[in-house]
């Protein structure tokens, strides 16, 4: 049950002085997410971005086992990790790879040498980004474990900062498989990895997809027969839920493709980035474009910012060239989740599953009731107003206000840092 979801994670910390000061605040909502976990929406289905609970509405770290297990508990079909590699060619989970972004690693005087200064070009189109930072491929693994995962808010002070530890692929895959049989879904819960900067990894001699495919056939999502080089589904443990192999580069994909049967999901860039991928003038759709895609990916995941009327175009030309349509990711705009379900969109991501579950579900009822029309609108309504009145579900609006509310009550009553912070913690406390 949810239940157990909870006591797997929070139990060990609550006989702890230093978690009591931090957790109180979560006390309050996580047991009821976890416990009050909602059915998985029949139609249009969901993968938790980075976790699903990590967005910008919650203080949950990205890629941590509490982001999967709060985007888990709150019903999502499928979770997504970002895969990367480490110096000596471990994969790990993390959106791209400097490391500074979401973890204490700027706190640790130990590699301050190592910060430096990059430019990172993926080679998929999308450009040349500088950064500067810690970056995954010039550390090992042993030394990426000794750091510890912050969300992006709160400045490495939120109340699950400093707690849990960056998981390898194969053992996010395994977390995953242990959620099924925690929490009370329909099915068991999928994977949906992306080959993360993978022409990138690739130019520095650290390519992704052969460990990516080890581990996935280790985790048992496919199979090879006796002799053969392909690793494929119907030779997986079917007790298992799917698995979609995503990136942003088509070399990724192809490569892939010649090493698995396992279905492949193309993502496209937004912007004008993106839509050069799909038309001659960033307008007009090329399906000639689309079909080029279809040749290696079975699916297609558009960016929900592009404008609605190109990305219903680019939605019908990919469903035409025989792909299935995917979206990321969705988060609090209840008008884009009935655009999503007319154009027949199969999954989407998401940054925030329990608002992403209410809204599904009450577009649901209404348009069931008839309350509804099949365009997302109210009867006699403009286009949309019927969910902007109707579907926004306010007991998730509840949820985000107490989270807050007790979060910054909790700040101002402690100006004394616990005696013990979870850094200093095993990984057998958390």
């Amino acid at each position: 049950s949810g239940s157990e979801v909870f006591t797997s994670f929070f139990f060990s910390w609550t006989s702890n002085a230093a978690a009591n000061r931090i957790m109180s605040p979560l006390s309050l909502i996580l047991p009821l997410a976890l416990i009050m976990a909602p059915a998985v929406n029949g139609r249009l289905e969901f993968a938790g971005h980075r976790g699903g609970m990590s967005g910008h509405h919650t203080f949950v770290p990205e890629h941590s086992k509490a982001a999967y297990a709060l985007g888990a508990s709150n019903g999502v079909n499928l979770i997504e990790p970002d895969v990367i590699s480490t110096k000596d060619g471990v994969l790990f989970v993390m959106h791209g790879n400097e490391l500074g972004r979401t973890s204490d690693i700027s706190e640790k005087p130990e590699f301050a040498d190592r910060k430096t200064t990059k430019v990172i070009d993926d080679g998929d189109g999308s450009g040349k980004s500088t950064i500067t930072g810690w970056f995954s491929e010039d550390f090992t693994w042993e030394e990426i474990s000794t750091l510890r995962l912050r969300s992006t808010l709160y400045d490495g002070k939120g109340p699950l900062d400093n707690i849990f530890s960056f998981l390898k692929f194969e053992e996010m895959m395994a977390y995953v498989s242990e959620l099924s049989g925690m929490v009370d879904a329909p099915a068991p819960f999928g994977v949906y990895p992306e080959t993360k900067l993978s022409n990138y990894f690739s130019s520095i001699g650290l390519p992704l997809e052969d460990k990516f495919m080890d581990a996935i056939a280790n985790a048992g999502y496919c199979g090879y027969e006796e002799g053969g080089t392909i690793c494929k589904a119907a030779l997986g443990d079917a007790s298992l839920g799917p698995i979609l192999l995503q990136s942003f580069c088509p070399e990724s994909l192809q490569t892939l493709r010649t090493m698995t049967d396992l279905p492949t999901v193309c993502l496209i860039n937004g912007g004008s980035t993106g839509e050069d991928k799909l038309s001659t003038d960033g307008k007009t759709i090329d399906p000639d474009k689309v079909s080029a895609i279809a040749t290696y990916s079975d699916m297609l995941s558009l960016p929900t910012s592009f404008e609605k009327g190109f990305f219903a175009d680019a939605a019908k030309a990919g469903q035409d060239a025989g792909m299935t349509i995917h979206a990321w990711y969705v988060d609090d705009d209840p008008d884009l989740y009935a655009f999503l379900t007319d154009l027949n969109v199969a999954a989407t991501f998401t940054n925030n599953m329990a608002y992403s579950s209410g809204a599904a579900d009450m577009i649901d009822y209404l348009e069931d009731s008839g309350r509804l029309g099949s365009s997302g609108t109210a009867p006699g309504g403009d286009e949309g107003s019927g969910v902007t009145s109707v579907v926004l579900p306010v007991a998730v609006f509840a949820v985000v206000a107490m989270l807050a509310g007790t979060f910054f009550r909790q700040r101002r009553r402690s100006k004394n840092p616990p005696g013990q912070s979870f850094a200093e913690l095993g990984d057998e406390d958390v």
